[in-house]
Order: C-alpha cells, then structure tokens, then sequence
C-alpha cells in the first residue's frame, strides 16, 4: 500500500508520505470500527496534477473520512492556526500537510496553498470558514473564489455526513456511537467558476451539498432512520432566485416521511 509516492505525494519525502499513510490507514480503520464509515466517489479524484477539494466542515473528525476518499493522493489541507498552538498536536498535524491560516486574508497560507497545488497535489479546504453549527451546511466565504482564479486546477466538490452527530461543537469530546459517510463528485472546471465568480460559488456550494444530502440519506436508509437526527441539516440549501428580493438562502425541507421514519427511532 506504500507505493508510487512520486505521484501520490510530489515534493514529499518518502519518510513523509510513508507516515502520512500510516496515521491515515490507521484513523480510517478506527473510524470504520467505531462509525461504519463509508467512502463512495474516490475514483472521481484526478490520480495526477494539483486538485482542489472542496468539502463541507461537520467536526474534528472531518480529516479523517477526507483523507480516505483522497487517499490515492495524499491530501493537504488549511486548518485554523488556533490549532497550531499546542505544540504537539501542532506538530502532529503539520505532518499530516497542515496549514496555517490566521486569518481569511492570510496571504502566507494562500501563498503556501498555491505551492502545494503547483507541486501537482491534492489541497483540501473548508469554504465555510469554520464548523457547521447545526449540521446544515454555511455559504461558502468568497475566498474561495480567489483561490480558484489563481490555482486553475480541477475543483472536486466532497460531501461529508454524519460528522455533526458524532462530534457537534457544543461537545468537548466525541461520541463512540453513529454513522459516517463521504462522497466525492466529479470534477469541476476551475474556468466554469471562474467565468461567473458569484454564481460559480453557489453552484459549487449545492454540489457539495447534494453530496451531502446523498449521504445523509444514505446513512438514514441504512440505519432505518437512528442516524442521523431529523433536524437542520435535512434542508438542501438552495440559492435565492436572481430577482428575488430577499437574499436569504432558501431551503428545501424534508418529506414527511423522513421525519416520521427519523422521529419513530429516536
């Protein structure tokens, strides 16, 4: 499994990319152990050149079902610096192709993104801006879009579910009970986005969100309906018609047969 680093992990050495796989094989078999996790789209991640991943941001375990839908390709990935400041768990993720962002204009940690993606590799980020709170998915921060205009590399859209359950926010720790799920989708042409900035966003958004809400759906079906709770994160969030005055997302809410089939299992 330890195999063709130099297009796996391009700029990385061999004792660098052998421990990133090791920590990563070894969370993903924990995360499958505890949460059943399940990975579904990994061969729409291009196998050479730089990629941009685009995913939804549920909880601290995100990495972890992310980097096993990219594992053929070693990810990095922008993390808040406020993570860096211990200097253990500092080091342990700068291993794992952390980097550093103090702020949304942090022009170091572009700079450094830029790198990663010219060196022809995978480059992970939240266009949230930080944690969901509730489960559902954010608009995207438009960052993003500066990141795409000067990167030009393909852009896969990843939907996670199952995260907020297992670790939401308010909570210190993890819980040792429920589902996890993540889907790759097609690769996006950066130049789609980058013709139409505020539209490109938006479709980028819904796709990562139909992921999404493949999963959750998924992970329902496969639970009858345990996992994951009816609540927010059941809304497709859709873009507001162009001629519509109010500029507040709309959403899609979910069947009433969902909620019954969640509600009758708690």
């Amino acid at each position: 499994m330890f195999h063709d680093f130099a297009r796996r992990a391009p700029g990385r050495t061999i004792l660098q990319a052998v421990w990133w796989d090791f920590i990563a094989l070894f969370c993903g078999i924990l995360a499958k152990i505890f949460y059943r996790m399940n990975v579904v789209g990994a061969h729409n991640i291009p196998r050479t050149g730089g990629v941009l991943l685009v995913g939804n941001h549920q909880s601290f375990l995100d990495p972890i079902p992310h980097a096993a839908v990219a594992y053929d390709r070693q990810t990095a990935y922008i993390a808040r610096s406020t993570l860096f400041h211990n200097k253990y768990f500092g080091a342990l993720i700068s291993s794992f192709n952390a980097i550093p962002l103090k702020e949304k204009s942090d022009s170091a940690a572009i700079k450094a993104a830029l790198q990663v993606l010219a060196q022809g590799r995978c480059l992970l980020i939240y266009p949230e801006g930080g944690r969901c709170d509730d489960g559902a998915i954010a608009p995207f921060q438009r960052g993003v879009a500066l990141l795409i205009r000067r990167a030009k590399v393909p852009v896969v859209p990843i939907g996670l579910e199952g995260g907020f359950d297992i670790w939401p926010s308010s909570q210190k720790l993890p819980r040792l009970a429920g589902r996890l799920e993540v889907e790759a989708g097609e690769p996006i042409d950066p130049e789609v986005l980058i013709n139409d900035p505020d539209g490109g966003i938006e479709r980028l958004r819904l796709a990562v969100d139909r992921l999404r809400m493949n999963r959750r759906e998924s992970i329902r079906r496969s639970t009858q309906g345990r996992f994951p709770a009816v609540g927010p994160g059941d809304q497709l969030l859709l873009p507001t018609h162009e001629n519509a005055q109010d500029s507040a997302p709309q959403h899609r809410h979910p069947s009433p047969q969902n909620i019954s089939s969640s509600n009758a299992h708690g």
